[in-house]
């Protein structure tokens, strides 16, 4: 909360305009690394703690915010904001031996599900970005170079940072997803992976829409 403030108090508007939702840890999964001997132990569960528990503070401070500056009815005269989540190429791929950490970016993927539709309504945009591997602090050194040994082609951080500005520069990006991978698939190092929705398969594009009948984005943002 303190950051937040700040931040706004630093802004030359005195606005939040942008919230990128950036936290993320990996390490051994106590929830898949079992012996079998003796009885099972609580598992550490600090990577949901991070992973998802944390997003979720950032992600009620922004709309918070975004709220309190735009209000809660469309209106051309709010000013845009963007809510960005940072999933993972987890978020869609195998990833094995970690569940945790394949569950907190599949989280980010429901919670652009839930909010894309109606952010809207303060004038706001949400996003995910996705990494493949990036050099980062997130593993070790000898992890990536075990990953590299394996013949994995990296992304590259500087297209992760021209995807994010991407994202927020461009306000007709709303409710999407954008992997950051390989040079050797895309030249740009990123692109829509154009999965979230379903044109492609009828069956389950109906079922989206009656997924939301009795509960639809026109009784509001706040419905009663």
């Amino acid at each position: 909360m303190r950051l937040f403030k700040e931040a706004e108090k630093l802004s030359p508007s005195g606005k939040i305009s942008y919230v990128v939702a950036n936290a993320g840890m990996i390490k051994p999964d106590s929830v898949y690394n079992v012996s079998g001997d003796g009885e099972p132990q609580k598992p550490d569960l600090q990577i949901l703690d991070v992973n998802i528990t944390g997003s979720m503070y950032t992600i009620k401070l922004a709309l918070h915010y975004f709220v309190k500056q735009n209000g809660t009815v469309e209106s051309p005269d709010q000013e845009d904001t963007c809510l960005v989540l940072i999933g993972s190429g987890a978020a869609f791929l195998d990833g094995p031996r970690a569940p945790q950490y394949a569950a907190s970016k599949w989280a980010m993927r429901g919670v652009l599900h839930s909010l894309r539709r109606t952010v809207f309504f303060h004038g706001s945009r949400v996003n995910m970005i996705a990494p493949w591997y990036v050099r980062t602090s997130i593993l070790s050194e000898e992890a990536f170079s075990n990953v590299a040994k394996a013949g994995v082609e990296f992304a590259q951080l500087e297209d992760a940072q021209s995807c994010l500005l991407r994202v927020l520069g461009d306000t007709s990006i709303n409710g999407r997803s954008l992997f950051i991978g390989a040079r050797k698939w895309k030249s740009e190092g990123y692109w829509d992976l154009d999965i979230d929705d379903y044109h492609s398969n009828p069956i389950v594009e109906q079922i989206q829409q009656e997924q939301m009948w009795s509960d639809p984005v026109s009784k509001g943002l706040f419905p009663s």
